[in-house]
C-alpha cells in the first residue's frame, strides 16, 4: 500500500475543519454533532476521527486557526505603523475584512466561542492562549509607540494593548448583531481620531 503524504493528511484535516466551521456558523456549536461534520465532510468517520476526536476538539482546532490568522494578519498590517490611530485603522480593517468573503463564517462563529470559553475550561484555555497574542502584539506596539513619544508614557501599556483588543472586538461584536446601524467607515473614522487624541 502506498504511505500517505504530509500534504495528503494536511489537506484531509483542513476539509474537515471547514466542514466543521461550515456546519457551526449555521447550526451553532451544541445544536451541531460530529455525525454533521462527517456529513458534511464527505469523508468516512473514521477518517474524521482521526484528526479530531471529539466536538471539543474541533471547536479548539477552529480557535486557533482563527485566532491565529487574525494574530498573523494583525501583524502584517502594523508593522509600519508608528502612531495609536495608525495601529487601530491597520486592525480594524483587518476586522472590516473578515465580513467579506469565506472569513465571514469564521466571524459568525465568534459570539459562540466567547460563550464555549465561559462554560468549558478547555476551550477557555485555547481562547485565553490565543487572544493573549493579540495583547502581547498591542502591547509590543504600544512599548515601541512610547518609545518614540506617539503615545503618551503615562499610560500603562498593557491596558492599552486590552482597550485596543476590545475596540476591534467592539466592531466585530456590533456588525454582527446591528450590521444594518454599524457603517465600518464611521466606526474606523471615530476609532482613529479617538486614539489620536483630536477627538
Amino acid at each position: 500500500m502506498p504511505k500517505v503524504s504530509e500534504e495528503y493528511l494536511a489537506e484531509r484535516q483542513d476539509q474537515v475543519l471547514d466542514a466543521a466551521v461550515r456546519c457551526f456558523a449555521v447550526g451553532g456549536f451544541h445544536a451541531t454533532g460530529m455525525a454533521d461534520v462527517i456529513r458534511e465532510s464527505g469523508l468516512s468517520a473514521g477518517s474524521v476521527y482521526r484528526y479530531y476526536k471529539s466536538k471539543d476538539d474541533l471547536i479548539a482546532a477552529i480557535i486557533t486557526r482563527l485566532l491565529a490568522e487574525l494574530h498573523g494578519r494583525l501583524r502584517a498590517v502594523s508593522l509600519e505603523a508608528s502612531t495609536p490611530a495608525e495601529v487601530m485603522e491597520g486592525a480594524l480593517g483587518v476586522a472590516i475584512q473578515t465580513f467579506s468573503g469565506p472569513q465571514l463564517e469564521y466571524a459568525r462563529l465568534l459570539p459562540q466561542v466567547w460563550t464555549e470559553a465561559l462554560r468549558n475550561p478547555e476551550i477557555a484555555r485555547h481562547a485565553q492562549g490565543s487572544y493573549q497574542q493579540i495583547i502581547d502584539h498591542f502591547y509590543t506596539l504600544t512599548l515601541r509607540m512610547q518609545a518614540a513619544g506617539t503615545l503618551s508614557a503615562g499610560l500603562d501599556p498593557r491596558g492599552v494593548a486590552h482597550v485596543m483588543l476590545a475596540t476591534v472586538q467592539g466592531f466585530m461584536l456590533q456588525k454582527l448583531l446591528l450590521s444594518h446601524d454599524l457603517d465600518p467607515s464611521t466606526y474606523l473614522a471615530a476609532a482613529s481620531r479617538m486614539f489620536d487624541g483630536s477627538g
